[in-house]
């Protein structure tokens, strides 16, 4: 019930369970399998290092809540209304939208056609 295990391979031909109530490494350590870090939705887990996700998904994690930063995606889409300060499209279509009814703009079109009557 007391002493140290020093420079003994525990489990090294055959792996089991182990209880502590500190866990340590000094160099890297790796982790196979499930990985649960707490047993809480209250539970805080501080990381001081870089996190690397290289699959999977964040579900249900605000991004950039305390700090903004620039993101890259592929796809990104959003479900209800999206609220961005600058947009610049370069392709597709906005169709069935309404452009500058509550703040009218200046407009450059090559072509400008209208299906019903136009006040120009």
């Amino acid at each position: 019930n007391g002493g140290a295990i020093d420079g003994t391979t525990i489990g090294a031909n055959t792996a089991s369970t182990g209880a502590f109530t500190t866990l340590s490494a000094s160099g890297a350590a790796t982790f196979t399998g499930d990985v649960t870090l707490g047993n809480a939705a209250t539970d805080t887990i501080t990381i001081s290092g870089t996190v690397g996700i290289n699959a999977g998904s964040i579900d249900n994690t605000t991004i950039g809540a305390t700090t903004a930063s620039t993101g890259a995606f592929t796809t990104l889409l959003a479900s209800g209304t999206a609220t961005l300060s600058s947009v610049d499209i370069n392709g597709g279509a906005i169709d069935s939208t309404t452009i500058g009814a509550n703040t009218a703009s200046t407009g450059a079109f090559t072509t400008l056609s209208a299906s019903g009557t136009a006040t120009l």
